[in-house]
């Protein structure tokens, strides 16, 4: 029996600017910069000239602009040593001029006499040995300055202005960066991507949330971590690695990025270094093979006793646990190195009340890192709020959600959003904009705890996290071990949650009693016990969830409160496949003057392992390309939409179709054998209409199916089972239920509904048979076109008659919910029970038993390479998809009569 494996990596990209030339054209360059400052001193001199920037009384700086001479790039006071009536200067400064009433101090061309001292100025005491000067700095590496203004002290600075770090009398002094290409940022996109099925476009967004920048020089690799989160509640956790590419203005960012439902964050930025070092040295291999070989065969491992060895710079290492959720090392290197362990007990405790938290760094890698962390130290809880590890300026509305959140963001966008727990991470600081109330006792005894990690606090760190290559350290630097920081708050968890399973009686946790068991921390447990963590665990605990390894663990480590709970069995290694070879030969080498944009599809070989199917059955499969898939959509659309109608007329209250819910997993288990497609709608309504009857087991059950699928995140779509439940007893019942569905083996009747369908073409009247109509859902209508010697090359619409009103059928995909017609006509089609749509009662459907032969050419359809065209190709693919339907209509039929009517001329021909 094959091994059936799963991927751990989505997808690989690469992101980089979108038509730079184009960008670069339309940068409006400034043509002036700031290159003096003229400080102008005494109350005669500082009364007239009021049009300059004014610090006190007595001091003025006028600020001079030119395009010949080197911009300021820097601007600050210093004390100047004074030495034999010389001052004496660093290299890089220079002394900016002095003007007093009609006196003028230049210091310029070398010329640095000893002759004025702004320390009197300001009324600070001076001496003969040193001097107080405003000098400058000119850096033809760094951004040149376009204009100069003074701030109040705790006034932000005006849009595009950045606060100088000397302060000046309770004053500072603000600049703004000249327009310059190296100043503009550009737009990214993603060039290509492997597999090709790109269904992240935010990922460019989130992998560059400022945009990119252009640099005068060539920048070493950086790296970043994010977390995208979908509407189901899906973490993708992605890893990027960025680096230069030179242009005709400088150089220019761009990143690859690896994408994966699984947190490998270590693994994998060592992928990405490796597959860079590749990239700029000759093999004998192209890029292509190296990326499929990461994506295809890079699996997850089947048990927790294996640990695989990916061989490439260096051997990289993947295991798994079933006990507890896996995190890096250096994630918690980081949380520890720019947090004392006061504030990450502070944050931790913020998040469990659920506060709004805003992480704030000048580099977007610390925040993803302690987000990463932070996750971790919540188990057994999971965070289910918004989470954005870094926040791009155009979903800045995120900060203003009445929800908790936790986002990483920039010192700006904190500035405009201070309603949060502002989390300071490259200074070590929490401003508490709300309230966190720690109970003394337990903030302390946890404080302790912590206190063997004080020698991992580390702010040097901040300076070089991001690099992807870092130098090595001159001091000895010591590697955290996660595993006894996560031992602390394990402890604690445990501690708070001991017993809970006591509580639980018949789907029900008794919340008074288990305050009451634990009255000593109860200032703590009454405001957690109402967030929304609090109940998610217990929910998962009284159903069926997704976590249930790690959740039955943690019951485990309930008993042992006090042991050592993160360990992992004896690990057997097996090596991952390498690169495929085949087809190149080994004299061959390939070397890049670029990274490449767009993939050469010819290098990339087949996957050698054998996948799970439905890896990713969220996704919406929208461009099926071959006619049994685009088929089989549309099948699987009318049975979509049966479930989205059923949870419709559940809602309206006017019957009663509890029978119908029970019935629905048959369905499911039907679409399963025809290898139709299941995606997360059809459970989605599944669930909400379990919730409205109650039924907990038949829930489960459809919730076993996704397990069965290999569908990730069940719980997520367990939610809607307890959100239906929850509006249900909001809201008031004010509908009774008025009819019951009764059930079809007794009073089953086949005159309910009288439809009569024209598939006769509208020009010449051909008529058409079953198969040609199914086939007709390729296209959006049906094309009378024969081998030449019939047919009249006509698009037209089938006609479908009801109640005496005409209705246009369209193909399934295309039909809308509210199109009640036409949904009644395909669930009857396909043999779905479909009286609960309408409440009265009219005739059946109706077919003629007339048989109408007609040969049609369909080798125009035919997409299929590696089968023989012929023009019977397409009734095979309808037999092949709609076989077992077409058994069950051509049953119907046989025990139809053609009735009388004014539409008799008008039915048309559905059988054989």
């Amino acid at each position: 029996m094959n091994i059936l494996y799963k991927r751990i990596y989505n997808q690989f990209s690469i992101i980089a600017p979108s038509n730079l030339t184009q960008q670069l054209e339309s940068v409006q360059v400034d043509t002036e910069y700031i290159t003096n400052v003229i400080v102008i001193v005494g109350t005669h001199e500082c009364k007239k000239k009021t049009h300059h920037l004014r610090i006190n009384d007595q001091i003025l700086l006028k600020i001079e602009k030119d395009s010949t001479k080197p911009p300021i790039t820097d601007l600050s006071f210093y004390y100047l040593d004074v030495h034999q009536q010389k001052l004496k200067l660093e290299p890089d400064l220079n002394i900016c001029t002095v003007q007093e009433d009609d006196s003028i101090w230049h210091y310029q061309n070398g010329n640095l006499d000893y002759t004025y001292d702004l320390s009197k100025v300001f009324g600070y005491q001076s001496n003969n040995q040193t001097a107080l000067m405003l000098c400058y700095k000119t850096d033809q590496m760094q951004d040149p300055w376009s204009d100069l203004i003074l701030i109040q002290k705790d006034q932000f600075p005006p849009e595009g202005f950045y606060k100088l770090s000397q302060s000046i009398q309770n004053n500072y002094l603000a600049y703004s960066l000249a327009n310059t290409y190296h100043t503009a940022k550009y737009q990214v996109e993603i060039t290509d991507s492997y597999p090709q099925n790109n269904d992240k476009p935010e990922l460019a967004l989130f992998c560059f949330p400022n945009g990119i920048s252009l640099y005068r020089q060539n920048q070493f690799p950086k790296y970043n971590h994010f977390i995208l989160t979908s509407e189901t509640g899906e973490r993708t956790y992605c890893s990027a690695l960025i680096f230069c590419e030179q242009n005709l203005q400088g150089f220019h960012e761009m990143a690859i990025v690896l994408s994966s439902h699984y947190c490998y964050s270590e693994q994998s930025l060592e992928l990405l270094k490796n597959l860079y070092q590749i990239y700029i040295a000759k093999n004998v291999l192209p890029l292509e093979r190296y990326i499929c070989n990461i994506v295809d065969e890079i699996v997850l491992p089947q048990d927790p006793t294996e640990t695989y060895i990916y061989n490439g710079s260096k051997q990289i290492f993947f295991f798994q646990s079933n006990c507890f959720p896996l995190c890096s090392n250096q994630a918690f290197q980081c949380l520890f190195a720019v947090l004392n362990k006061k504030n990450i007990v502070l944050l931790y405790f913020a998040l469990l009340f659920e506060k709004k938290i805003q992480l704030i760094s000048s580099k977007p890698v610390i925040s993803s890192l302690v987000i990463e962390a932070l996750l971790t130290l919540l188990y057994p809880f999971e965070f289910t709020h918004i989470l954005i590890s870094n926040l791009p300026e155009d979903l800045e509305q995120y900060l203003e959600a009445p929800l908790p959140y936790l986002i990483g963001i920039n010192k700006k966008q904190a500035e405009r959003y201070p309603d949060a727990i502002q989390v300071f991470l490259d200074t070590n600081n929490i401003k508490q904009n709300q309230p966190i109330d720690i109970p003394d006792d337990i903030f302390d005894k946890f404080i302790l705890k912590l206190k063997e990690f004080d020698k991992f606090y580390d702010p040097q760190l901040i300076d070089i996290i991001d690099n992807a290559f870092p130098m090595p350290r001159e001091d000895e630097y010591e590697m955290i071990d996660q595993y006894l920081v996560r031992e602390v708050f394990l402890r604690f968890n445990i501690f708070i949650l001991q017993d809970y399973q006591k509580f639980i009686d018949k789907q029900v946790f008794k919340e008074k009693l288990f305050i009451k068991n634990k009255s000593k921390i109860k200032l703590f447990l009454e405001p957690f016990m109402e967030t929304r963590l609090f109940n998610f665990f217990i929910q998962e605990r009284m159903q069926l969830s997704q976590n249930d390894s790690q959740l039955e663990y943690f019951d485990d480590c309930l008993k042992n409160p006090k042991g050592d709970h993160f360990t992992l069995p004896v690990q057997i290694f097996k090596d991952y496949l390498k690169p495929n070879d085949d087809v190149f030969k080994k004299d061959k080498h390939f070397q890049y003057c670029t990274f490449p944009l767009k993939f050469n599809d010819e290098f990339f070989s087949k996957p050698r392992l054998e996948f799970l199917k439905h890896e990713n059955p969220f996704q919406v499969h929208l461009f099926p390309k071959t006619q049994i898939e685009l088929l089989r959509f549309e099948l699987a659309h009318i049975y979509k939409q049966w479930f989205r109608f059923l949870v419709y007329k559940i809602e309206q209250g006017k019957m009663k179709l509890n029978e119908l819910v029970k019935y629905s997993i048959h369905l499911l288990k039907e679409m399963q054998q025809n290898n139709l497609y299941i995606d997360s709608d059809i459970f989605k309504n599944a669930m909400i209409a379990c919730a409205h009857y109650q039924m907990n087991d038949l829930a489960l059950q459809f919730i076993q199916q996704m397990r069965e699928l290999g569908y990730q995140k069940q719980i997520q779509i367990y939610q809607y089972y307890f959100q239906t439940q929850q509006n249900k007893k909001k809201q008031k019942k004010t509908k009774q239920m008025i009819q019951e569905i009764v059930k079809s083996n007794k009073t089953s009747r086949q005159t309910d509904y009288k439809f009569y369908l024209d598939a006769k073409c509208t020009r010449c009247g051909r008529r058409y048979t079953i198969e040609d109509f199914l086939a007709s859902f390729i296209y959006d209508q049906l094309e009378c076109k024969s081998n030449g010697t019939l047919g009249c090359n006509n698009k037209f619409d089938a006609q479908l008659f009801f109640n005496d009103q005409v209705h246009y059928l369209k193909k399934p995909s295309k039909v809308e919910k509210e199109d009640k017609i036409n949904n009644m006509f395909y669930f009857y089609l396909i043999g779905l029970p479909f009286r609960f749509i309408k409440n009265q009662l009219d005739d059946d459907v109706v077919y003629s038993p007339k048989k109408i032969p007609i040969y049609l050419d369909y080798s125009d359809l035919y997409t299929d390479e590696n089968d023989d065209c012929n023009s019977n190709y397409l009734q095979k693919v309808v037999q092949e998809v709609f076989g077992m339907f077409l058994e069950r209509i051509k049953d119907v039929t046989s025990k139809q009569e053609l009735p009388q009517g004014k539409h008799h001329r008008r039915i048309s021909d559905l059988s054989d």
